[in-house]
This record gives structure tokens, C-alpha cells and sequence, in this order.
């Protein structure tokens, strides 16, 4: 094992945002240019992990081609809708350790819906930050996001996204030793949503399978990323926005300013 190496993973669809290609030749030239852990065949080329197949299927083929045919310590996810800064990979690989802390994000944000919608207005989405609590309630079992995250800081969480993530080979070498080379197969909850089925997806089911193992995950939330989402960009600023609104809208409805009426002219 080449210690403090690192595999680039990513799958692809044939269809990088331009966000990512100009943070990736960043990210390339800068390492070049300094620590050199990014793995090399021959030298030249960095090398580039593609799954092929969907999505759990893709990142279990990225998994398994690493531990097979790589000897870098650790794996580096990263999606191809992501943006991210040239230092990105040192940065994640300083604040991890092999044992303390095996399993360490970036800062990433996602889009969930909060409204289905209906005939006369459009769905309505909400930016959430990827990182994770455990939630056990009376009629669901889940993950709620971290609205109230530690800033600039690495923080402990029960699940986090594969957008951004750095993985120990010897994490994923556990998991195969348990599970197989399932690491990312879809996990399902027979009564985790209000008495019925909760699939959940292949990131997260990952970290169930890491916390059933004792794997601790943890984000760095200073490794901070920007995800784009149909030409919208989901950064932490985007974030600090949507919250400022929240606040603002939840004032509003307090103070009942949106009930003012007319004051009648004393004269």
C-alpha cells in the first residue's frame, strides 16, 4: 500500500459539468505541481476510475477495480456535477486518519423536494447539506440533514453523500470481508417509512453498513464544494441564503407584519 496515494473515482455518464472539468485540471495541475499523491501509471496520466453501469452499480465497480488492481491507501469519490478546489484531495487527506477517522467528505449540498406541486404551481425544493443524523421516530426511521452544522471544522456524522468523499481501502476491505462487494447495494428498511418500506440510497446505505461495523464518518465541513443542479449552483452561500429567507419569512409570520392594516387618519 503507497501511503497517503490517493485514487480518483468517479462515474461517468459521458456528461461532465463545466464546473467540474476546470476544477479537475485544476485539481490535477496543482497536484502535479506539489504533493504528487494522486496515482500516476507509467507517470504520466492520472489515473481515472469510470463506473459504467447505474449508480450503486458504478461506485460497487469503482470499489472493487480499487482494492483489485490499485495499491493507493485511499479512494477519493467524486461526482461529476461537482465543483471543488485544487487542494480538495490534501485537504481531505490531512484531516482523515486511517483509524480515527477512515471516512472523510467535503461540504456538499443536494436539492430535496418539500412540495409535490400540483396544477397550478410547480414542485418546491429545498438546499439541504449532506450531512446526516440518525433519527429513530415513531413511525419512521432515517436520516434528518444537519441544518445547524459545525463550520469550518471536521464534524462526526451518521451518514454523509459519495459526492465528495475520501474512503481508506482498509474500510472498504471490511466491508467486502462482511457484506461482499456490495458496499453501495441499496438498503431497505421493511418499516422505516410510517409502517412501510424505506429504501435508502446507495450513499447512505454505505454508511449503514459502515456504523453496523463501527466505521466512524465524519465531514470536514471547511472542504467546502458547489454542486450544479439544472444550472443552479447548491454552495454553502446558496445555504446561508435559503436559511437567511427562512428566518426572515418565520419573523414575518410572528410578528403577524404580514396582517397589517390601514391606519385611519386621526383628523
Amino acid at each position: 500500500m503507497k501511503r497517503g496515494a490517493v485514487t480518483v473515482g468517479y462515474l461517468d455518464a459521458g456528461q461532465w459539468s463545466a464546473s467540474f472539468g476546470l476544477s479537475y485540471r485544476d485539481l490535477c495541475l496543482f497536484d502535479a505541481a506539489s504533493s504528487r499523491r494522486i496515482v500516476r501509471p507509467g507517470g504520466t496520466e492520472l489515473r481515472q476510475m469510470c463506473g459504467t453501469g447505474g449508480i450503486a452499480e458504478g461506485r460497487n465497480e469503482v470499489a472493487r477495480a480499487f482494492l483489485d488492481t490499485q495499491d493507493a491507501e485511499w479512494l477519493w469519490f467524486v461526482d461529476t456535477d461537482m465543483g471543488f478546489r485544487p487542494d480538495t484531495v490534501d485537504r481531505l487527506v490531512a484531516s482523515a486518519d486511517r483509524y480515527a477517522a477512515p471516512v472523510m467528505g467535503g461540504l456538499c449540498f443536494a436539492l430535496r423536494r418539500t412540495s409535490p406541486g400540483g396544477a397550478l404551481h410547480a414542485p418546491e425544493f429545498a438546499i439541504i447539506p449532506t450531512c446526516y443524523s440518525y433519527a429513530e421516530m415513531d413511525d419512521e426511521v432515517g436520516f434528518l440533514p444537519m441544518k445547524d452544522y459545525g463550520r469550518d471544522q471536521v464534524i462526526k456524522v451518521a451518514g454523509t453523500g459519495a459526492a465528495c468523499l475520501l474512503i481508506h481501502r482498509d474500510v472498504l476491505t471490511r466491508v467486502r470481508e462482511q457484506y461482499g462487494p456490495a458496499w453501495f447495494d441499496p438498503i431497505t428498511h421493511p418499516s422505516g417509512y410510517r409502517g412501510g418500506r424505506r429504501v435508502f440510497s446507495e450513499d447512505l446505505s454505505f454508511c449503514v453498513r459502515l456504523a453496523a461495523l463501527d466505521v466512524p464518518v465524519h465531514v470536514n465541513t471547511a472542504v467546502k464544494t458547489s454542486h450544479e443542479k439544472g444550472g443552479v449552483y447548491l454552495t454553502e452561500d446558496a445555504y446561508d441564503k435559503q436559511m437567511a429567507l427562512v428566518r426572515l419569512e418565520a419573523e414575518v409570520e410572528v410578528t403577524g407584519l404580514g396582517d397589517r392594516r390601514p391606519v385611519r387618519n386621526a383628523g
